[in-house]
Protein backbone atom coordinates (compact mmCIF):
# COMPACT_ATOMS: atom_id res chain seq x y z
CA UNK A 1 0.00 0.00 0.00
CA UNK A 2 1.51 3.37 -0.62
CA UNK A 3 0.45 6.29 1.42
CA UNK A 4 0.73 9.82 0.69
CA UNK A 5 2.61 12.04 2.88
CA UNK A 6 0.63 14.97 1.97
CA UNK A 7 -3.21 13.60 3.22
CA UNK A 8 -2.43 10.61 5.70
CA UNK A 9 -6.01 11.15 7.37
CA UNK A 10 -7.73 10.64 4.24
CA UNK A 11 -6.29 7.13 4.35
CA UNK A 12 -7.59 6.67 8.44
CA UNK A 13 -11.05 7.92 7.17
CA UNK A 14 -11.36 5.73 4.55
CA UNK A 15 -10.01 2.89 6.60
CA UNK A 16 -12.56 3.54 9.27
CA UNK A 17 -15.21 3.85 6.65
CA UNK A 18 -14.61 0.26 5.08
CA UNK A 19 -14.36 -1.45 8.65
CA UNK A 20 -17.15 0.34 10.34
CA UNK A 21 -19.71 -0.93 7.09
CA UNK A 22 -17.81 -4.50 6.83
CA UNK A 23 -19.01 -4.85 10.70
CA UNK A 24 -22.65 -3.83 10.44
CA UNK A 25 -22.89 -6.56 7.25
CA UNK A 26 -21.60 -9.43 8.98
CA UNK A 27 -23.84 -8.47 12.02
CA UNK A 28 -26.85 -8.30 9.24
CA UNK A 29 -25.72 -11.34 7.60
CA UNK A 30 -25.47 -13.45 11.43
CA UNK A 31 -28.74 -12.28 12.12
CA UNK A 32 -29.93 -14.04 8.97
CA UNK A 33 -27.89 -17.20 9.62
CA UNK A 34 -29.57 -17.23 12.62
CA UNK A 35 -33.40 -16.88 11.62
CA UNK A 36 -32.69 -19.37 8.91
CA UNK A 37 -32.11 -21.88 11.51
CA UNK A 38 -35.94 -21.82 12.76
CA UNK A 39 -38.19 -24.06 11.39
CA UNK A 40 -40.78 -21.53 9.96
CA UNK A 41 -39.95 -18.04 8.70
CA UNK A 42 -42.37 -15.42 10.00
CA UNK A 43 -42.92 -12.37 7.95
CA UNK A 44 -40.88 -10.58 10.31
CA UNK A 45 -38.18 -12.93 9.45
CA UNK A 46 -38.27 -12.01 5.84
CA UNK A 47 -38.08 -8.62 6.49
CA UNK A 48 -34.66 -9.23 8.13
CA UNK A 49 -33.50 -10.96 5.17
CA UNK A 50 -34.13 -8.54 2.86
CA UNK A 51 -33.14 -5.68 5.22
CA UNK A 52 -29.38 -7.36 5.78
CA UNK A 53 -29.20 -7.87 1.99
CA UNK A 54 -29.93 -3.90 0.98
CA UNK A 55 -27.26 -3.28 4.22
CA UNK A 56 -25.00 -5.47 2.59
CA UNK A 57 -25.71 -3.89 -0.94
CA UNK A 58 -25.77 -0.42 -0.17
CA UNK A 59 -22.71 -0.37 2.02
CA UNK A 60 -20.15 -2.58 -0.73
CA UNK A 61 -21.87 -0.06 -3.43
CA UNK A 62 -20.48 2.92 -1.01
CA UNK A 63 -17.77 1.52 0.29
CA UNK A 64 -15.61 2.01 -3.01
CA UNK A 65 -17.53 4.89 -4.18
CA UNK A 66 -16.55 7.40 -1.10
CA UNK A 67 -12.70 5.76 -1.69
CA UNK A 68 -13.17 6.88 -5.74
CA UNK A 69 -14.14 9.98 -4.72
CA UNK A 70 -10.67 10.82 -2.18
CA UNK A 71 -8.86 9.31 -5.61
CA UNK A 72 -10.96 12.08 -7.69
CA UNK A 73 -10.61 15.06 -5.81
CA UNK A 74 -7.01 14.33 -5.12
CA UNK A 75 -7.01 13.95 -9.34
CA UNK A 76 -8.91 17.38 -9.52
CA UNK A 77 -6.62 19.38 -6.97
CA UNK A 78 -3.40 18.64 -8.89
CA UNK A 79 -1.74 16.11 -6.77
CA UNK A 80 0.66 13.75 -8.05
CA UNK A 81 0.19 10.09 -9.35
CA UNK A 82 1.05 7.28 -6.61
CA UNK A 83 2.87 6.05 -9.27
CA UNK A 84 4.62 7.84 -12.54
CA UNK A 85 4.42 5.22 -15.64
CA UNK A 86 4.93 5.48 -19.37
CA UNK A 87 2.04 6.68 -21.10
CA UNK A 88 2.27 4.06 -23.26
CA UNK A 89 2.27 1.59 -20.38
CA UNK A 90 -0.72 2.89 -18.98
CA UNK A 91 -2.69 3.07 -22.07
CA UNK A 92 -2.20 -0.84 -22.04
CA UNK A 93 -3.01 -1.14 -17.74
CA UNK A 94 -6.40 0.37 -19.12
CA UNK A 95 -7.01 -1.75 -21.53
CA UNK A 96 -6.28 -4.92 -19.45
CA UNK A 97 -8.33 -3.61 -16.70
CA UNK A 98 -11.30 -2.95 -19.18
CA UNK A 99 -11.00 -6.20 -20.80
CA UNK A 100 -10.78 -8.01 -17.34
CA UNK A 101 -13.64 -5.61 -15.79
CA UNK A 102 -15.74 -7.74 -18.68
CA UNK A 103 -14.74 -10.75 -18.25
CA UNK A 104 -15.56 -10.30 -14.32
CA UNK A 105 -19.23 -9.23 -15.28
CA UNK A 106 -19.87 -12.13 -17.94
CA UNK A 107 -18.30 -14.32 -15.16
CA UNK A 108 -20.52 -12.75 -12.26
CA UNK A 109 -23.40 -13.21 -14.34
CA UNK A 110 -23.19 -16.31 -15.61
CA UNK A 111 -22.52 -18.02 -12.18
CA UNK A 112 -25.41 -15.87 -10.60
CA UNK A 113 -27.83 -17.23 -13.43
CA UNK A 114 -26.76 -21.00 -12.71
CA UNK A 115 -27.03 -20.50 -9.14
CA UNK A 116 -30.74 -19.65 -9.46
CA UNK A 117 -31.85 -22.13 -12.08
CA UNK A 118 -30.21 -24.64 -9.20
CA UNK A 119 -32.38 -22.89 -6.85
CA UNK A 120 -35.85 -23.79 -8.13
CA UNK A 121 -35.68 -27.22 -8.02
CA UNK A 122 -35.57 -26.93 -4.24
CA UNK A 123 -38.56 -27.68 -2.48
CA UNK A 124 -38.85 -24.71 0.33
CA UNK A 125 -38.54 -21.23 0.13
CA UNK A 126 -36.23 -21.31 2.36
CA UNK A 127 -33.89 -23.36 0.62
CA UNK A 128 -34.45 -21.38 -2.54
CA UNK A 129 -34.03 -18.06 -0.80
CA UNK A 130 -31.04 -19.21 1.07
CA UNK A 131 -29.01 -19.77 -2.55
CA UNK A 132 -30.96 -16.75 -3.59
CA UNK A 133 -28.29 -14.56 -0.73
CA UNK A 134 -25.55 -16.12 -1.16
CA UNK A 135 -25.34 -15.93 -4.79
CA UNK A 136 -26.05 -12.07 -4.85
CA UNK A 137 -23.62 -11.88 -2.24
CA UNK A 138 -21.15 -13.55 -4.24
CA UNK A 139 -21.81 -10.79 -7.12
CA UNK A 140 -22.32 -7.50 -4.96
CA UNK A 141 -18.95 -8.45 -3.58
CA UNK A 142 -17.18 -9.49 -6.56
CA UNK A 143 -18.17 -6.18 -8.25
CA UNK A 144 -16.76 -4.62 -5.16
CA UNK A 145 -13.51 -6.08 -5.52
CA UNK A 146 -12.97 -5.19 -9.05
CA UNK A 147 -14.06 -1.41 -7.87
CA UNK A 148 -11.23 -1.35 -5.84
CA UNK A 149 -9.13 -2.53 -8.10
CA UNK A 150 -10.18 0.39 -10.75
CA UNK A 151 -9.83 2.39 -8.03
CA UNK A 152 -5.94 1.83 -7.53
CA UNK A 153 -5.35 1.71 -11.52
CA UNK A 154 -7.20 5.17 -11.68
CA UNK A 155 -4.91 6.74 -9.03
CA UNK A 156 -1.89 5.07 -10.67
CA UNK A 157 -3.14 6.90 -14.19
CA UNK A 158 -5.77 9.20 -13.72
CA UNK A 159 -7.36 8.25 -17.22
CA UNK A 160 -10.76 8.94 -17.93
CA UNK A 161 -11.26 5.64 -19.01
CA UNK A 162 -11.02 4.36 -15.63
CA UNK A 163 -13.17 6.59 -14.16
CA UNK A 164 -16.00 5.79 -17.19
CA UNK A 165 -15.09 2.03 -16.08
CA UNK A 166 -15.71 2.50 -12.58
CA UNK A 167 -19.33 4.44 -13.47
CA UNK A 168 -20.18 1.60 -15.96
CA UNK A 169 -19.17 -0.89 -12.50
CA UNK A 170 -21.67 1.69 -10.41
CA UNK A 171 -24.68 1.95 -12.91
CA UNK A 172 -24.42 -2.08 -13.37
CA UNK A 173 -24.62 -2.42 -9.73
CA UNK A 174 -27.47 -0.66 -9.81
CA UNK A 175 -29.61 -2.92 -11.95
CA UNK A 176 -29.88 -5.73 -9.09
CA UNK A 177 -31.04 -4.04 -5.76
CA UNK A 178 -31.87 -7.27 -3.47
CA UNK A 179 -35.65 -6.71 -3.96
CA UNK A 180 -39.04 -8.73 -3.25
CA UNK A 181 -39.29 -8.72 -7.84
CA UNK A 182 -36.27 -9.29 -8.55
CA UNK A 183 -36.21 -12.82 -6.28
CA UNK A 184 -39.66 -13.36 -7.39
CA UNK A 185 -38.76 -13.57 -11.07
CA UNK A 186 -35.08 -14.68 -10.68
CA UNK A 187 -36.42 -17.46 -8.82
CA UNK A 188 -39.34 -17.74 -10.35
CA UNK A 189 -41.06 -18.21 -7.29
CA UNK A 190 -44.97 -19.08 -7.15
CA UNK A 191 -48.14 -16.90 -6.51
CA UNK A 192 -48.36 -18.73 -2.96
CA UNK A 193 -43.72 -19.06 -2.47
CA UNK A 194 -44.44 -15.21 -2.87
CA UNK A 195 -46.84 -14.50 -0.22
CA UNK A 196 -44.64 -16.24 2.44
CA UNK A 197 -42.05 -13.78 2.04
CA UNK A 198 -43.99 -10.40 0.91
CA UNK A 199 -43.21 -8.71 3.81
CA UNK A 200 -44.64 -5.15 2.07
CA UNK A 201 -48.53 -6.71 1.12
CA UNK A 202 -48.47 -6.90 5.11
CA UNK A 203 -47.64 -3.84 6.13
CA UNK A 204 -49.64 -2.24 3.47
CA UNK A 205 -52.85 -3.96 4.82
Amino acid sequence: MVETKQEPYLLFYSNLYICSGAQSVCGLNELWKHTLMKHEMTTSDWEKFFQSLQMTYYSLLAAPLFIFAIIFLRAENGNAKLIDIDPEMQNYLVLLVTIIAFMDVVFLHVFYKKRMRDARSFNTVEAKLSVFRKATMFKYIGVAIYQLITIVVFAITYHQGIMALFTGLLLYSSFFRPELQIAKRDLRLSKEEFRQIDYKSEVIE
